[in-house]
Formats: C-alpha cells, sequence, structure tokens
C-alpha cells in the first residue's frame, strides 16, 4: 500500500508546475484554514461571551419590568381593599379602569373564607366563567398564610383553560398581619411582556422568556402556543438549576444546556416577590448563524483565492517549466550528437542565465567535437578520445600486444605510372579500405609510413582477444584487397599485391616525442620483428606471416603453414614463421601455398617452402 501511494505521488508529481501548484496551494489553503479557524474561534468565543451578557441583561431588563409591574399591582389591590370601605361604588369605579385583575377578594386571614370579592362581569362573560369557578381557584396552605404575616406576597400559576390566568396575593400590611388581598389576574399582560424578546425574521426565536413559581410551574411564557400555564417545568434544565441555584442562596446566572437537541443559554434571576423566577434564554443555533454564515463565506472564499492562486502559479511556472522542459529537450538532443543546438534566452532570471550557460555549453561542446574530429584524423580516434578525456597518462608502460604492418608491393614502380594526384586519391581510396577493416576488429592505426600501415592491438586498450582480432583483420584485407583488385589493371587503377606481417609480445607503449609534439606509439623488439615480418612475405610469396609467438597463441584456431626458419635483422637465432592460410575450419581458404599464390597473385623470389 505505502509503495502504491508512493507510487502514485511520483507519478502525480513528476513536473515542477505539479509540485509548484500543490505546495504553494498547501500553503495557501492550510494559512487560511488556520487564519479562518482562528478567527471564528475568536469570532465564536466573542459572540459566545456576548449573547451572555446580552441574555443575562434581557433577564435583568424583564425582572425589573416585571418586579415593577409587581409592586404596582401590589399596590393597586390595597388601594382597591380600601376604597371597598368607602362603598361599594367606588370601588367598581376603579376596578373597571383594570385591566389586569379579573377577580380580587379581600381575606381577613388566607386560612379563613374571603370576604368581599370584585370581579368583571363583562370578561368573566366573555370566558364564559362564573365567580364561583374563579373563587375556587383562591385556595392558600398554612405556609401561604406564614408567607404573607411576614409581609411576604404569593405567586402562582393556576390550571385554566380557557384564559392564562394566574394568582397574586399581598400582605394588606408590611408585616404582622393575617389580613391579605388576592386577585386572579390576567397573563396577557406577562405573555405580551415576554413576547417582546422574540426574534424577527426567523423560523424560531432566538430569544425566550418565561416566569415560573415557587412550585416550579410555569406563570407565563413567551410562546404560549407550545407551553401552557402551570405547566410542570422542573424537567427544563434552565429552570432546574435555576432553582439549584437558588438553595445556595444565588440569585441570578447563567447556564449553557441542551433540550430538544436545541443547543441554549438560559439566565436565570429570581424575583423579589414571591419566590417566582424569571428565565431568559437564547438559541444557540440562531444566535450563531452569523458564524456559519461567515465560516460559509470565508471558505468560498478560500476557494476562490485558491483558484486564482492556482491559475496564476500554473501560469507563472510555465515561465519556469516550458524553457526547462526546452532545455531537456535540447539536452537530449546534444547526447544523441545533435551540438547544432541554440536555446532562445527568454528572461533575465535564473533561467534566463541557466539558458545562458547552456548555449556557451552547446559552443563548447560544439568546438570540442569538431576538435575532436579533426584530432582524429591525424591521430587514432581510440587514443584522442582517451587524451580529450584525460585517461592517457603521461610517460611509457608495458603492454602485451600484436603489432601489424602492411606494405604495397612495387609501390614505387606504380606511383612512377601516375600523377601526384592520382597516387593521392589511390593511396586514400586504399588506406580508407585497410583502416575501416582495422577498426572493425578492434586495432588501432598507429601510423602510416608512406604507402605501410602500422596497427596495434592492445594498446592504449588491452583486450584478452587483441591477437585473434589481429589475424582476423589480416585474413578480411586479404578478401577486400581481392574484391579491390577486381575491374582494375589500368595506368591509373593498377593492380595491387600487399604483404603484412604480425608479431605479438611485449611493448613500450606511450606518447613520445619533444615537448611541442608527442605521439602515442609502441616501440621495442616486438614491433621491430613485426616489421620484419612484413618484409619476408616478398621471399615466401606469401601476403600474411605470423611469428612463432602469435602462432603458439592461435594455432588451434587458424589453419597455417610452418615456413623454413630464417634469418632476420636483428636477431641472433633464425626465426620460425608461418603463413596464413585462414580460420580453422574454413572450407574456403586456401589448402596449399601454391593456392594461395594463385589467389593473391603472389610468388616467392625461390623455393622456399618447407
Amino acid at each position: 500500500m505505502l509503495n502504491r501511494l508512493r507510487n502514485a505521488y511520483a507519478q502525480l508529481f513528476t513536473t515542477i508546475r505539479a509540485k509548484l501548484i500543490a505546495i504553494i496551494s498547501l500553503i495557501i489553503l492550510l494559512s487560511i484554514l488556520l487564519f479562518t479557524g482562528i478567527s471564528l474561534n475568536l469570532f465564536q468565543t466573542n459572540m459566545s461571551e456576548l449573547i451572555k451578557l446580552n441574555n443575562g441583561n434581557n433577564a435583568k431588563m424583564l425582572s425589573d419590568k416585571i418586579e415593577a409591574e409587581l409592586r404596582s399591582q401590589g399596590d393597586q389591590l390595597r388601594l382597591l381593599s380600601t376604597l371597598s370601605r368607602e362603598g361599594s361604588a367606588v370601588m367598581n369605579a376603579y376596578f373597571k379602569d383594570s385591566s389586569d385583575f379579573l377577580l380580587v377578594a379581600d381575606f381577613e386571614s388566607l386560612t379563613g373564607g374571603a370576604g368581599k370579592s370584585y370581579y368583571r362581569e363583562d370578561k368573566l362573560a366573555r370566558l364564559n366563567v362564573t365567580p364561583e369557578q374563579m373563587k375556587s381557584l383562591l385556595r392558600f396552605t398554612d405556609a401561604d398564610a406564614k408567607a404573607v404575616r411576614q409581609g411576604q406576597a404569593i405567586i402562582r400559576s393556576l390550571p385554566f383553560s380557557r384564559q392564562s390566568v394566574w394568582l397574586y396575593a399581598v400582605p394588606f400590611n408590611e408585616k404582622g398581619s393575617d389580613r391579605a388581598i388576592a386577585a386572579i389576574m390576567n397573563g396577557d399582560s406577562l405573555t405580551a411582556l415576554f413576547g417582546a424578546l422574540k426574534s424577527k425574521g426567523t423560523s424560531s426565536s432566538l430569544y425566550a422568556a418565561m416566569m415560573v413559581d415557587s412550585g416550579k410551574k410555569l406563570v407565563a411564557h413567551s410562546d404560549n402556543r407550545k407551553y401552557k400555564a402551570a405547566q410542570e417545568m422542573a424537567n427544563h434544565p434552565a429552570v432546574d438549576v435555576a432553582f439549584k441555584k437558588f438553595a445556595q442562596n444565588v440569585a441570578t446566572g447563567v447556564q449553557r444546556y441542551s433540550i430538544d437537541e436545541i443547543t441554549e443559554y438560559g439566565s436565570y434571576r429570581k424575583l423579589a416577590f414571591g419566590g417566582a423566577a424569571v428565565i431568559t434564554t437564547v438559541n444557540e443555533d440562531i444566535a450563531f448563524e452569523a458564524v456559519r454564515w461567515a465560516r460559509i463565506t470565508i471558505i468560498l472564499i478560500a476557494l476562490l483565492i485558491l483558484m486564482i492562486a492556482i491559475l496564476s502559479i500554473y501560469f507563472f511556472s510555465r515561465t519556469i517549466s516550458d524553457p526547462l522542459k526546452a532545455l531537456v529537450g535540447a539536452t537530449q538532443r546534444i547526447r544523441g550528437g545533435n551540438y547544432d543546438v541554440h536555446m532562445e534566452k527568454t528572461s533575465r532570471d535564473e533561467v534566463g542565465e541557466l539558458t545562458q550557460a547552456f548555449n556557451e555549453m552547446s559552443d563548447g561542446l560544439r568546438e570540442r567535437e569538431n576538435l575532436k574530429g579533426a584530432f582524429g584524423k591525424f591521430v587514432n580516434e581510440e587514443v584522442a578520445k582517451m587524451v580529450m578525456k584525460g585517461d592517457l597518462a603521461l610517460g611509457g608502460e608495458s603492454k602485451i600486444a600484436t603489432v601489424f604492418f602492411s606494405d604495397i608491393r612495387s609501390f614505387t614502380s606504380i606511383s612512377e605510372k601516375m600523377t601526384p594526384l592520382e597516387v593521392v586519391g589511390f593511396l586514400n581510396e586504399y588506406m580508407t579500405l585497410m583502416v575501416e577493416i582495422v577498426h572493425r576488429h578492434g586495432g588501432v592505426v598507429d601510423k602510416f609510413i608512406g604507402d605501410a600501415i602500422m596497427a596495434i592491438w592492445g594498446a592504449p586498450v588491452t583486450k584478452p582477444n587483441d591477437a585473434e582480432n589481429a589475424v582476423l583483420a589480416a585474413l578480411e584485407m586479404r578478401q577486400a584487397l581481392h574484391k579491390f583488385n577486381q575491374g582494375r589493371g589500368s595506368r591509373a587503377k593498377p593492380v595491387i599485391r600487399i604483404g603484412m606481417g604480425l608479431n605479438t609480445g611485449e611493448v613500450l607503449a606511450g606518447q613520445i616525442g619533444s615537448l611541442d609534439r608527442l605521439e602515442y606509439t609502441v616501440i621495442g623488439d616486438t614491433v621491430n620483428l613485426a616489421s620484419r615480418m612484413e618484409g619476408l612475405n616478398k621471399a615466401f610469396g606469401t601476403d600474411i606471416l605470423i611469428t612463432q609467438n602469435t602462432y603458439d597463441l592461435l594455432k588451434k584456431k587458424f589453419t597455417c603453414i610452418q615456413l623454413h626458419k630464417i634469418k632476420v635483422k636483428g636477431k641472433a637465432e633464425a626465426q620460425r614463421v608461418y603463413a596464413v592460410m585462414g580460420k580453422a575450419g574454413d572450407t574456403k581458404a586456401p589448402k596449399t601455398l601454391a593456392e594461395l599464390h594463385k589467389f593473391t597473385g603472389l610468388y616467392p623470389q625461390k623455393n622456399v617452402a618447407k
């Protein structure tokens, strides 16, 4: 799996353009994501704190209004109780002007029966309820009576399906009296007050508010369609936390919670009347809608920036990759041997400098190749290559090599019948043919000595079959010369015969000459003996002679005829020489010296065969 990923990566990112796009796009994307993440996180944190603050302010503002309203209503109830002593007419007149009260009752003691009661007949009639049914809702406990004696008000939700109503009772005096004024209140005013917090233009409310009594039952809610009066609210997270905090003497606070898969912030505040509480909530999802839109907007902007960056990088990278591709193509052409390559410099940056350097390199290689070509015409190509590379050390070294000499028979008489131009043309044609054969068999042409050719196998580079290659080259020259002579015989194109001599042994190879001019060659007794072998062909009427040293190496590979020992110049002892007929097993090769004479047209000066 890891190798597959590596291969996929290598295939995908094979160009500079792809790498630039990938790396820069990744940097831009990571930068945007990091910036966006940090910014949105800070924005969301600040929004969260702001929401808590606003929600807490809403709870305080609402509770202050409710407390002021309750205080005002308590004073009105006490005033109504006082007016009731002035007469029913005055009481009824005042009562009709107040829309908050549905029924008011004066209690000498909450544990006793109710005294005088007053109600709005028109409102009760619209609700289709009797005064007795309303009075039945006025129920109090001993704890309520105790609270009144301590000067505390009583607030309680009432289970009434036709109208949102709630119970409100206040002591007539501040403290110490059992007398109380109780009223069944119209819940519409509280609902309207809470409803003012609902957000506009959203599918659900951003803000909501509710008021619960000390028994954790709902008195009023901003959403009266979802919540009903006297509904049990003990399981509501905000209510539960609020009353736990009240028990710890904490009158206000903020709590984050989830209800019905909706996350909300709930701010709670205990009222100064009746142990009731006001709770305002804010929907986190709606509150953070701006954050979500900001995130979406930033992502879209990031994608736009990324696309612009990719396009910009793409076109910019072409100013780098296209010249580099062109340079790669030009380099491949140079590697193929085409040095006439010139790249146009299209910029002044590093790519332009690289192009300029490439052109200079191309010019230098072209000049070197021209020099090498010219050099190779005067110096052996193998030697020229080694000199150019610096692989040919100064001085000499001992090597085992096979030295070859060839010479045209009766060249002086032939050349006398030809013009100088004809002689040069004739020699060039002949030597070109012979040199190609030398090179084809791995030999090195050491020098031309007039019409003679000196070649070497084993220097400057030694190979295990140098002697064999040298004899093979000589045999191929025999066949090539036979074809060369076909159709010849005129003055300008005379038939030619050659003799070839080979010897294998130790030579001293190296660069020999003066400080001004050096020549790579081989010297030594082996060279001298090879030259003597070439000259002996005249006496024996042969074309290829080899020494005993060469014969010992090749006697199983070639068919040779042993000739008489012969005394050669420079050697104290007579030398045994061998005439090469052909490759071992070659049925087309001459079998005898007579057949050889007939094929080559060369005949001995005297009978010297064994």
